[in-house]
């Protein structure tokens, strides 16, 4: 199977092919950014979502794609944090460390001075020490407001993980070996919980599932993940539903799964060409009732991304609506795309083939005519 973002896309929403989505397109070299609103019809509900596009942002600063979030752009300069606010177009810096991870809504970062982990927070102006080790293992936020953070770290020839509540510092930690084993063991699907971590792997006890370990110890397993190949990227809709995209009974795509029922539901579907299974990516929104997914689109000899928002109802993908053509994009949505806070705004950054910096910052308005 192929993870890669490639392909010819034979998209499929909820089992209705929409209108108008063709996925060859016309050979050109540059972004095609759709301007109007655009809205591709859908037989599942009534309602319709448009996005207004609001605008296309140059930027004049060499800022990665880790260092993207929306209208606030990171980057180091001279071993230090500096951000750019694209309202304003200001440049300060915020920092004297260098950043090398965000949290989801930007207010914190981490990072790695002589194998020393800290978290940068934003708002106070100050730094915290995490623990040492270095970029060989995994080190990242556990959460969307970087609360959290875990640590994959070795110990005493083993792999621990190690979760810190940045508000209390306190320190949990999980011998992995006693409970999985590393085969199936997806390291990337690590998140925490108020009293514990989310964790996808082959348990020694049950096999492989969707598992929940609580700082006390005790392990449950909320579904045994049938038909469901891996677990990488999740979200959590409400207490029982979770959005995942991977391959599920041999296909790719996006879909729900209902933790209670075990019941899954495909969204969005990837596909399959002469290189291999291509899978969707997504980026929800924070109100959880929307989300912006991708489709690759070649264009003469090379492979672009259509880009799509669409609104989450009643568990069902509803209003697919064509956003961005042929798109020059550095990675997956769940990378270039991004939310404002309340919703209502949303950012796609693109990119010059063949470069690994931020080109321009696209700007999308979303309506309704509900």
């Amino acid at each position: 199977m192929k993870r890669k973002w490639q392909g010819i896309a034979v998209l499929t929403i909820s089992s209705i092919i929409a209108a108008g989505c063709t996925m060859n397109g016309n050979a050109t070299t540059k972004t095609v950014t759709i301007s109007e609103d655009v809205k591709l019809e859908s037989a599942l509900t009534d309602g319709s979502i448009i996005a207004k596009h609001d605008g296309s942002i140059p930027i004049d600063v060499e800022v990665k794609h880790t260092g993207f979030k929306g209208n606030n752009l990171f980057y180091n300069q001279n071993k230090a944090t500096y951000r750019l606010d694209l309202e304003t177009m200001k440049k300060e810096k915020i920092a004297d460390e260098p950043f090398y991870l965000l949290s989801e809504d930007g207010k914190r970062a981490l990072s790695l001075v002589n194998e020393e982990f800290y978290v940068l927070d934003f708002q106070t102006n100050t730094k915290q020490f995490i623990g040492t080790g270095s970029e060989e293992y995994m080190t990242y936020f556990g959460n969307v407001e970087g609360s959290t953070v875990i640590q994959v770290i070795e110990k005493q020839s083993d792999m621990v993980i190690e979760k810190t509540n940045l508000a209390t510092e306190q320190k949990t930690s999980w011998t992995i070996s006693d409970m999985f084993e590393w085969d199936g063991l997806s390291i990337s699907s690590f998140q925490t919980s108020s009293n514990g971590i989310y964790i996808v792997g082959n348990s020694l006890q049950e096999g492989y599932g969707f598992y929940h370990l609580t700082e006390n110890g005790d392990m449950e397993q909320l579904s045994p993940l049938e038909k469901i190949d891996s677990m990488d990227r999740y979200h959590f809709l409400d207490e029982e539903t979770i959005i995942f995209n991977d391959m599920y009974n041999g296909k790719s795509g996006i879909y729900t799964l209902n933790l209670k029922t075990e019941q899954v539901t495909q969204l969005v579907a990837g596909g399959e060409d002469e290189e291999g299974i291509w899978i969707p990516f997504y980026k929800l929104s924070p109100d959880e009732n929307k989300i912006l997914f991708d489709a690759p689109v070649q264009v003469g000899k090379e492979y672009k991304t259509n880009v799509y928002i669409a609104e989450l109802v009643n568990g069902k993908v509803s209003n697919p609506s064509l956003i961005m053509q042929n798109a020059d994009l550095y990675g997956v949505i769940s990378h270039t795309g991004y939310w404002s806070m309340d919703s209502n705004t949303f950012y796609i950054s693109t990119t010059i083939p063949g470069k690994e910096t931020i080109d321009t910052i696209e700007v999308f308005q979303v309506q309704s005519d509900k």
